[in-house]
């Protein structure tokens, strides 16, 4: 068993979003002020601490929240320069218009200038729409490779109101600045970056076929411009099951296919040109649907999944690409209880399982127990270095209240 090292202690939550919480120098942690997974809507605050000193900075806080909103959370490094994005709820967020799925956007923070709120993704909810601004909520970033685009998933805001079925998609952002009209409701923002759908997705799926109805919880694929993300498709039986997709980009993605990229009133905003989507499993009754994110080796070549196995425990599987190739990694008697992470060279998982951290070689197979306490919470983390994980776990105070607090292990050590 390693030694764990408690780096927070205030009464509050310390919530870790699911990847890329260290900074590129690998000195510090980004995280929320959440206690519970559910309470981004109240939540103020996006900080860091300092491994090796403890400390904490307040990188950004919320101006005039209220019970309803906006509020901030899921707050990811950039891996090259000194900038988190998180989520920010919308403005002008009232009893009537609270903090919701979609109405969200990714606000960054550019270290040297703490608390400025640099917006993202463009935001336009009135008609005319406009090309590269969403209408709705982008949330759960994460950066490519070199930090030059940043996926997402995305519900839409048009969508609802008008009672049009809306299901969740994935999309990208890349620099290039969205000008949008400024209204006095709050609701437009002027973004960065320019915002696109790239999954394709039907309201009903042809049963047996390779459409999906929803995509969801993607990961960049290796250090390539490629994403690969999960889709619920239908059997021929027409019972639904999440499959692994993948999603080749081109280079332009500004250039309209037939739905044009800004949206209408009753349709979502179109996929661009080029963008190709093709399915890469097909299992029997389909891959976990206990929420987890997609994985991937650094060469882009497997990809990493939860699925349940003949007995109904959930286990880590890969898939090779190249090989068209399954093949499960774990054979636990009791299921894996968290979304997992693959270390930066490839070679080694980790994960909770039975209230324990597991770390798994991903080529002998051998699994180790690193540490155990029944208050692990979310998602373990590896460094950039791959020798040191991160994670929630919560913490009794002296009033007897539970707070979620961030702990480190050296996997080099005993």
């Amino acid at each position: 068993m390693k030694k764990a090292i408690q780096l927070t202690f205030g009464n509050y939550g310390h919530t870790l979003h699911h990847c890329q919480v260290f900074s590129p120098d690998n000195h510090w942690i980004v995280y929320d002020t959440r206690n519970e997974d559910s309470q981004i809507g109240t939540t103020t605050r996006i900080e860091r601490v300092k491994i090796n000193t403890k400390q904490i900075e307040v990188l950004y806080e919320v101006q005039n929240p209220n019970e309803f909103g906006p509020g901030v959370g899921a707050a990811t490094f950039s891996p090259e320069k000194d900038k988190v994005i998180f989520i920010h709820g919308i403005q002008n967020a009232s009893q009537s218009k609270p903090y919701g799925i979609s109405r969200r956007t990714g606000v960054a923070i550019d270290l040297s200038n703490p608390n400025i709120p640099i917006h993202m993704d463009a935001r336009n909810i009135y008609s005319p729409f406009s090309k590269g601004a969403l209408r709705g909520g982008t949330h759960s970033h994460c950066w490519n490779y070199d930090g030059s685009m940043i996926s997402f998933t995305y519900n839409d805001y048009v969508l609802a109101y008008n009672k049009v079925k809306d299901e969740r998609v994935v999309g990208v952002m890349f620099p290039k600045k969205v000008n949008i009209p400024s209204d006095s409701s709050l609701e437009n923002i002027t973004g960065e970056m320019f915002s696109v759908i790239v999954s394709k997705i039907v309201d009903d799926a042809v049963h047996g076929s390779d459409e999906i109805e929803k995509a969801f919880d993607e990961c960049w694929l290796g250090n390539t411009n490629k994403l690969v993300f999960q889709g619920w498709v239908r059997d021929l039986n027409g019972n639904r099951k999440t499959e692994v997709f993948m999603i080749d980009l081109p280079d332009d993605l500004t250039q309209p296919n037939d739905v044009p990229l800004e949206g209408t009133e009753i349709l979502r905003p179109g996929v661009p040109k080029g963008v190709i989507q093709k399915r890469m499993t097909y299992t029997e009754n389909g891959i976990s649907n206990f929420r987890h994110w997609l994985r991937s080796n650094p060469a882009g070549d497997v990809v990493y999944f939860l699925k349940e196995d003949s007995v109904g425990n959930t286990q880590l599987y890969s898939y090779n690409i190249n090989q068209s190739e399954i093949k499960k990694l774990t054979d636990h008697t009791t299921s894996i209880q968290s979304p997992f992470n693959i270390a930066p060279d490839g070679k080694t998982a980790i994960y909770k399982q039975n209230d324990s951290l597991i770390l798994l070689d991903l080529v002998s197979l051998k699994t180790e127990v690193i540490y155990s306490n029944k208050h692990i919470s979310g998602i373990p983390n590896f460094d950039k270095t791959g020798n040191n994980i991160v994670f929630n776990q919560y913490v009794l105070n002296d009033e007897n209240k539970l707070w979620l607090q961030i702990f480190t292990i050296n996997l080099l050590n005993g």
